[in-house]
């Protein structure tokens, strides 16, 4: 069995660190906005597999408001992959556009706003989300 080459450790990056923190918690508000959109699905129109589902949210424009949610996770993963250092700069255009998208206009902003009011997991993910924004270094919005 071939032994694995460690990879070295990064030096300490509490930038990149907080901007970990805002990543995490718009990940786990995008997925609360999946789950109550398919739980929403189900409920009209009953069970569905996951890869049905999953074609709906890439080809179904009812849920194109959630795909720049789906493309700014991406891009983070896509920076926090190279290993290098993220100037500070990137990171607070980062969590600008995290911003934006919670404050998009309609009808996104409309079907945040709704899915927060109804399901207790997106209030609080988007709570947890901002939370995290509000704890990255000053000058972020």
């Amino acid at each position: 069995m071939a032994s694995r080459i460690p990879r070295p450790e990064l030096p300490p990056d509490p930038i990149r660190d907080r901007l970990k923190e805002v990543r995490l918690g718009l990940l786990r508000l995008h997925k609360a906005l999946i789950d109550a959109e398919r739980g929403e699905i189900e409920r009209r129109s009953g069970p569905m597999s996951s890869g049905h589902f999953l074609q709906m949210l890439i080809q179904d424009e009812a849920f194109a408001w959630l795909r720049p949610f789906s493309e700014l996770i991406v891009q983070m993963d896509e920076a926090f992959a190279t290993r290098e250092p993220i100037p500070e700069e990137n990171a607070r255009a980062y969590v600008r556009q995290v911003v934006a998208l919670l404050a998009s206009a309609p009808p996104a902003a409309h079907r945040l706003h709704e899915l927060r009011r109804r399901e207790g997991s997106v209030l609080g993910a988007h709570q947890e989300l901002t939370r995290r924004i509000a704890a990255f270094p000053s000058g972020a919005e």
